[in-house]
């Protein structure tokens, strides 16, 4: 028994000076898991919504009410940079507004090979630092994307050929969570139903 009290009493010493943070008064970023992938099983880029995010999801997701309407918008391949299939998915768009008013975009894509693909992010994420955004590494899933800051808050990311934009409304989200929620959202599009 005093064993180990005297282990446990070491593991609390040591973690106490591995320099833990102080508490924070900001509420924990709820974390969602999506659907399982199936392993071997790309992602297939739909051709409605609601395979790619639900307005209950997306709030669900975000930890803020998205409401309005879903708008998609079916792409076509586009052989020069190498794109085989697109949706554009726009939530919450209000009664009488453009798509462009949409609270959150997302974007699915689908290439040739996984080179495309990083390539396609890689110029996206060139462009808006071009154009004066920040960016970092966040998580998705068990990938690694892009967050970029710029008039609102985007993701990018890929798995394996296909590749994510998010995009939402400043408003939506936190500055200290854009990063783990965002990345709930992009992690969530490219997992197959």
């Amino acid at each position: 028994m005093r064993v180990g009290l005297a282990v446990l009493g070491a593991v609390l010493v040591v973690s106490g000076c591995a320099g833990a943070a102080p508490p924070s008064n900001s509420p924990a970023v709820p974390v969602f898991s999506s659907a399982p992938a199936v392993a071997g099983v790309e992602r297939t880029v739909p051709d409605n919504c609601g395979d790619v995010a639900t307005l209950d999801e997306l709030t669900r997701y975000l930890n803020n009410l998205v409401t309005g309407t879903v708008q998609p918008i079916v792409g076509v391949a586009q052989s020069n940079i190498g794109r085989t299939a697109r949706i554009d998915c726009y939530y919450g768009v209000q009664a009488g507004q453009p798509m462009a008013k949409a609270k959150v975009w997302i974007g699915l894509a689908s290439y040739v090979n996984e080179e495309s693909a990083r390539k396609r992010l890689t110029v996206t994420v060139a462009d808006e630092q071009s154009a004066g955004a920040t960016v970092s590494d966040v998580q998705v899933g068990a990938d690694r994307g892009v967050l970029v800051r710029n008039a609102n808050w985007m993701l990018v990311a890929n798995r394996g050929r296909v590749t994510v934009v998010v995009q939402v409304i400043p408003v939506l989200v936190r500055e200290d969570h854009a990063g783990a929620l965002l990345g709930q959202v992009a992690d969530r599009a490219l997992t197959n139903r």
